[in-house]
């Protein structure tokens, strides 16, 4: 697959090609049906399937205060794209001046000269340019008139409820990170790296990594059943998976924090992580999070929770 950063240079890089316009910030169920068609289409005409989209979110470009916490990296999603058959992705490094872009601006500049796109298919909350035209209104125009065929997916649903990024952050956020899971088609991923923590989990007997996210999503407050992922750092290979235990709260026993971290306990890793970069996955919320009569209540707690974990974990197919 082929990553384009300078993307207003582009003359007709790939005549007749198949493209979708997007953020794709959680390649979600509902981003993967649209994925699928582009590929399909693509497949179908033997030409590229081209996705256009953007690193970071644009909100966090013109609205940094804005900006929605992160679902997954951009490397994440990249791997993503390739996994469904995508052969490029064009994301400017220059996205304020594409995001400057009118609707007609952006199709003549970038979907019909620079990508020489035939077919672009979306979703139905699509929305193109900085006077934000959406589908409805690019439907009603003929594809002579437009110079493309536009092609809208209906929207997906899972549990009856329509799949978006906006509400797979709010399960996240409320610790239903099952269901979220339903609507991304895979495990939500907690991504950042190990920094020093309190070092109460060494002294209890249960080493732990406090994990730090700048901009991640950070699951509700809670203990939760998932695995671990460390990057390597010469090679930027992912080592594991290791069962972990992970509980993202305040430490209400000892009363330290005033905002939740993510900690995890790896039950079959043993070294040091600090500055190494953790991948956690979240398969399943096991309770809340307690305050305890002391440090020994604590420890016997942890203890449960480690068998738990592996039994929830010993019920899935595997990471």
């Amino acid at each position: 697959m082929e990553l384009i950063r300078d993307c207003l240079s582009l003359r007709r890089a790939f005549p007749g090609s198949v493209l979708t316009v997007g953020n794709f910030d959680g390649v979600h169920v509902g981003h993967q049906r649209i994925l699928s068609r582009v590929v399909d289409e693509a497949r179908a005409a033997s030409v590229a399937a081209v996705v256009f989209t953007f690193e970071p979110h644009p909100a966090a470009i013109l609205e940094p205060g804005r900006a929605p916490e992160r679902i997954l990296t951009f490397q994440h999603k990249l791997g993503l794209f390739e996994d469904a058959g995508i052969d490029a992705v064009l994301c400017p490094d220059d996205p304020r001046r594409v995001l400057a872009m009118t609707a007609e601006a952006f199709i003549r500049r970038i979907v019909l000269d620079g990508i020489g796109a035939a077919v672009v298919i979306e979703g139905p909350d699509f929305h193109l340019g900085s006077d934000r035209k959406g589908c409805d209104e690019l439907r009603r125009r003929s594809r002579d008139e437009l110079g493309f065929r536009l092609e809208v997916i209906a929207a997906v649903t899972a549990g009856g409820v329509e799949v978006s990024s906006t509400r797979i952050r709010a399960l996240v956020r409320e610790g239903r990170v099952a269901d979220a899971r339903r609507m991304l088609g895979r495990p939500f991923e907690f991504v950042g790296r190990v920094v020093p923590g309190r070092r109460r989990g060494h002294r209890l007997g249960f080493p732990t990594v406090n994990v730090e996210g700048t901009d991640f999503l950070v699951p509700g407050e809670g203990v939760y059943a998932g695995w671990a992922g460390v990057l390597d750092a010469s090679s930027r290979e992912a080592t594991g998976p290791f069962a972990a235990a992970i509980s993202v709260g305040r430490a209400p026993t000892f009363g330290e924090l005033t905002e939740p971290v993510v900690e995890a306990c790896l039950l079959d890793f043993d070294g040091d992580l600090y500055g190494r970069i953790v991948c956690l996955e979240f398969i399943d919320r096991l309770r809340d999070q307690e305050t305890f009569a002391g440090a020994e209540a604590l420890a016997e707690q942890v203890a449960r929770d480690r068998g738990a974990v592996r039994a929830r974990l010993a019920s899935e197919h595997g990471p």
